[in-house]
């Protein structure tokens, strides 16, 4: 019943804006200027968007809840996956303000996991770390080797989580304070992803925040020679 709630909530409010817009769009088409008309139907898009990841992320979730994905494992290097993933989203750190750093071994570190799976963990947890990072501050992929062992920490300078909520934020459709009073669209399904992912892998994520001063998660995997 909570689930079908949250979901029922979470379609209605930018269906209802999206029909809003189309409806102002076919009743006063022919009095709208042109910069109008383009501001419509930009917010239209935006929120068909939000639409569009918040199905894709439930059937992601429905999909791992329901054993329906078994990890393909394979021996590949950690650090070189770290850093694709940093590209991927240093041009949205750029346009953010926020300082992407990169803290790795020269080593590869090689691990056996599922590649797409771990990526999916990596680009969910850094995309959350920069949303939550105000412009100036830093956002942080750390990687080091241990004896049989290669851990993984994404930390940032956000403004952090209130220790009655560190429990729940791995549900879904959690939502911080932060991010409600911030206007943050957030399907609130990314970290309950990253923690089902982990699971498959037998591995278990900690996080440590502090409000206003930053969070730290951090998760491990099996070096591959130890695998």
């Amino acid at each position: 019943r909570e689930l079908v709630s949250n979901v029922s909530h979470d379609l209605r409010t930018p269906l209802a804006s999206m029909l809003g817009y189309v409806d102002t769009l076919l009743l006063k088409n022919g009095s709208l200027s042109t910069e109008e008309r383009l501001h419509y139907l930009a917010i239209t898009r935006k929120h068909t968007q939000r639409l569009e990841k918040l199905i894709g992320d439930l059937f992601e979730l429905s999909k791992l809840d329901a054993a329906c994905v078994q990890p393909t494992l394979e021996r590949f290097s950690l650090a070189e996956l770290l850093h694709d993933v940093s590209q991927e989203y240093a041009l949205d750190a750029q346009h953010a303000g926020v300082r992407l750093r990169i803290e790795a071994p020269q080593q590869a570190a090689m691990v056996r996991a599922d590649i797409g799976l771990m990526q999916r963990v990596l680009e969910n947890l850094l995309r959350n770390a920069l949303k939550f990072t105000p412009p100036g501050g830093e956002v942080t992929l750390r990687l080091q080797t241990g004896p049989g062992a290669v851990s993984v920490a994404v930390t940032d300078t956000g403004c952090g989580i209130p220790n009655d909520d560190l429990d729940r934020i791995f549900d879904r459709f959690y939502r911080s304070e932060q991010a409600s009073s911030a206007g943050e669209t957030s399907t609130g399904l990314g970290l309950a992803i990253v923690k089902r992912i982990l699971d498959l892998h037998g591995s278990r994520i900690t996080v440590s925040s502090k409000p206003n001063e930053g969070t730290r998660f951090e998760f491990q995997l099996p070096a591959a020679e130890a695998a």
